[in-house]
């Protein structure tokens, strides 16, 4: 009996590229729903819709699904709503999780490559800046980018989401909550500083990470290239040429010239896939292989 998965959204770029991506996940069958189509039944419901919206079909979707992941953001930070990201802590998700969150598309390369070198090291602090593409803001952004007149086009913004009264954006507070919950980490220490750039598509990051021991830059490339998702390179990638494919990229990996507990390196991802709808079909793919439906 094939598993029932809809997708609630169906028409915007996430929505869209969810569809691609359950391709790969076997008996399962895919029900599509927009924003303002009546729900039928369902296994499990992704919902690749604004925060406003996710409340209302969370409350709608009662009885109708058994599983309801959110790519919003509204209940990542809620307790008891695992936030998951299938490499690293996919058992958080049982037969009683009812709801389940996917994470912000910048922080997921950071706690990839944090779980990666984790196996030999504790890092305790998180320094970066991001360079995340319009694709980002979904279609209305990519079209306003192409506008002469907009902020964005030809330009780079320091600012996405709403400025807090701190000074830090809503994009920079997301990362540093999702880190530490993802990671299961409340004490990592978590610098940010997130920018919008005139790019079409994928997230890319310069990052500095300091740990309590002396990296070992073999053991820490080993690392790295057997990590499931991470592609390990020692050739420069940019979002241009890892458009549209399913992994996480490291390059610039170097370490610090005065201190070795501290390495710095470059990333980049498909925003849209790994950093959204991949991750989204990875934890569908999780539920059904899991049997938790049954």
């Amino acid at each position: 009996m094939k598993t029932t998965v809809g997708i609630i959204g169906i028409n915007g770029i996430v929505g869209q590229t969810l569809r691609k991506c359950l391709t790969r996940v076997q008996n399962i069958e895919i029900k599509e729903f927009t924003r303002q189509d009546a729900l039928t039944d369902m296994d499990i419901a992704v919902l690749c819709t604004d925060n406003a919206d996710s409340v209302k079909l969370v409350e709608q979707l009662e009885g109708k699904a058994k599983f309801i992941v959110d790519m919003s953001s509204e209940y990542r930070q809620k307790d008891g709503v695992p936030l998951v990201i299938p490499e690293i802590n996919p058992t958080t998700i049982t037969k009683e999780t009812k709801l389940i969150a996917s994470p912000n598309c910048t922080v997921t390369p950071l706690v990839m490559i944090l779980d990666a070198l984790g196996k030999k090291y504790k890092i305790n602090e998180l320094f970066f800046c991001s360079y995340q593409a319009l694709s980002g803001g979904g279609k209305k952004l990519i079209a306003e980018g192409a506008d002469p007149s907009s902020i964005y086009h030809k330009n780079c913004v320091p600012k996405i989401g709403s400025i807090l009264d701190t000074g830090y954006s809503s994009e920079e507070l997301k990362t540093v909550l999702e880190a530490r919950k993802i990671l299961n980490r409340p004490d990592l220490a978590v610098y940010p500083h997130t920018v919008r750039v005139y790019v079409d598509n994928g997230h890319s990051l310069g990052v500095t990470l300091r740990a309590e021991e002396d990296f070992n830059m073999l053991e820490v490339k080993e690392l790295l290239s057997t990590y499931p998702g991470i592609v390990y390179g020692e050739n420069i990638f940019t979002p241009k040429e890892i458009s549209g494919k399913n992994e996480v990229f490291v390059c610039r990996l170097r370490p610090d010239m005065q201190n070795k507990k501290v390495i710095h390196l470059f990333t980049t991802m498909d925003n849209i896939l790994k950093g959204a709808a991949l991750n989204g079909a990875q934890i569908v793919e999780y539920i059904v292989t899991s049997g938790l439906t049954q």
